[in-house]
């Protein structure tokens, strides 16, 4: 879901946004009204945690302060009284927990709608801008492989991905060799004697969300042999 805003706060704007215009789309999108009112209030319940949990660590970085100056004898503490208490607002109608799901579920299903546009979708804040998303169609990673430290090293940049998934030809065709999260990967295997030297071969996808995206790198190949 490449839409999903990952921080909380950042999401908490995305629900804000969402909420606040979903009830223009209703009948488009035919959306009950009680659904309406069920992501309106989970907007509401989110955005007021989100700002009772700012609150909270504002605090407890006032009583720590408070608590070394009590303990050391800091020379600034009595520029550091004790922190007030945590005031709220009132607390709005609590909601059952499952906000993302809840989210996700109706923007699914709003997605798939034969109404929906990818315009609604950026009024919406479910569509990501052109220049921010990833492209997962026909990205593909850029290998290299050189000899580094007496073993076969392939280096390949992330970029905004989550690693890549590695096959490997020793000969007898391109099977599943391993996945590499973090640049840049290292083949573990030994450097065969100078005898047996031969060309290994390695190829490599992307991975994004648990699923492979784009295509297959080109083939790098690379002569080993003591």
């Amino acid at each position: 879901m490449y839409y999903l805003k990952r921080n909380d706060e950042q999401f908490s704007l995305q629900l804000d946004n969402f909420a606040n215009k979903i009830g223009n789309y209703a009948e488009l999108f035919s959306i009950l009204p009680a659904e309406v009112s069920s992501i309106q209030a989970d907007n509401v319940f989110f955005a007021w945690t989100i700002q009772v949990v700012k609150r909270y660590d504002e605090t407890k970085k006032g009583w720590t302060s408070f608590k070394n100056g009590l303990r050391f004898g800091l020379n600034h503490i009595n520029a550091d009284p004790i922190p007030d208490s945590v005031i709220t607002s009132p607390v709005p109608d609590e909601v059952e927990a499952g906000i993302q799901f809840r989210f996700t579920t109706l923007v699914n299903r709003i997605k798939a709608h034969q109404n929906y546009s990818v315009s609604i979708g950026l009024i919406l804040g479910i569509e990501e801008q052109n220049s921010n998303r990833l492209a997962l169609e026909n990205v593909q990673p850029i290998l290299k492989a050189v000899m580094r430290g007496g073993l076969v090293n392939l280096d390949w940049k992330k970029g905004g991905y989550d690693g890549i998934v590695i096959e490997k030809d020793s000969g007898a065709g391109f099977v599943v060799f391993d996945k590499d999260m973090r640049p840049n990967f290292i083949d573990p295997t030994p450097i065969p004697p100078a005898s047996l030297s031969t060309v290994w071969r390695y190829r490599a996808m992307y991975l994004y969300n648990d699923g492979r995206v784009g295509n297959w790198s080109d083939i790098v190949s690379i002569t080993v042999g003591d």
